[in-house]
């Protein structure tokens, strides 16, 4: 196993999780808060032949409350790392037994993530983990989290917005307004689309709320990840984080 481990005077966060990885833990200067936790990151990297692998998982380190701060890492952890440890076991079962054939093209997963929010009040990113494991292409998997910092807690998308506001209706009208310029983009011309769920996946980025939907779920994979981008300005003062 071709891991580097380079811990510099840190507890790595939620080390309970799946330590069969060892995983250098590196600190980035990018969050700038009243609050004291910082975001670090986990790594793995592996070059085998049949293997190639990178994850990055983002990982907050320090904060005012210890169990608030485990929770947000083990929430992330979760989502991420049995992919890494499935995706590990199918690729050793194929090609790394005696005699087995070696792959022309290895299989490869990555993960990677990329801060779309960072102010005083809310840090917001996302989590792309790309797995190709034989086939005709491989496959993205979006996973989001946004954190009020004052509170030190992962929020959902009701969360954003003043208690009993029907924020849906206006989320709704504007995908259905996207959706219907390219309907032909979009399984069933679009109709597919129903609504936003009570669980929906969101992130922030800059002034814009971004719903987005998995690979599949309402277009085919030409069209990757779908993302609307929803203008925070619409919600007014509804938006509590305004």
């Amino acid at each position: 196993m071709s891991i580097v481990t380079n811990i510099t005077g840190l507890i790595i966060i939620s080390s309970m999780l799946y330590t069969a990885y060892p995983q250098e833990l590196c600190i980035s200067s990018t969050i700038q808060s009243e609050n004291r936790f910082r975001l670090g990151e986990k790594s793995i990297i592996k070059n085998l032949d049949y293997l190639k692998e990178d994850i990055k998982i983002p990982q907050l380190v320090d904060g005012s409350d210890e169990k608030k701060i485990n929770l947000i890492n083990s929430v992330i952890n979760k989502d991420i790392l049995p992919k890494v440890e499935e995706a590990e076991k199918t690729s050793k079962e194929y090609f790394d037994g005696v005699g087995q054939e070696k792959p022309t093209f290895p299989f490869e997963i990555y993960s990677k993530y990329t801060i779309s929010k960072d102010d005083n009040v809310l840090l917001s990113l996302y989590n792309d983990y790309y797995e190709y494991l034989g086939g005709a292409h491989g496959m993205t998997t979006r996973t989001s989290y946004t954190i009020d910092k004052k509170k030190e807690s992962l929020i959902t998308l009701k969360d954003l917005f003043v208690t009993g506001y029907d924020y849906s209706d206006i989320i709704n009208k504007e995908i259905k307004k996207e959706i219907s310029k390219n309907p032909d983009y979009y399984f069933d011309s679009g109709n597919i689309f129903k609504g936003i769920s009570e669980n929906q996946s969101f992130y922030i980025e800059g002034d814009n709320l971004v719903i987005y939907y998995q690979m599949y779920d309402i277009a085919p994979y030409v069209l990757g990840i779908p993302e609307f981008k929803i203008p925070l300005k619409l919600f007014d003062k509804n938006y509590v984080y305004s």
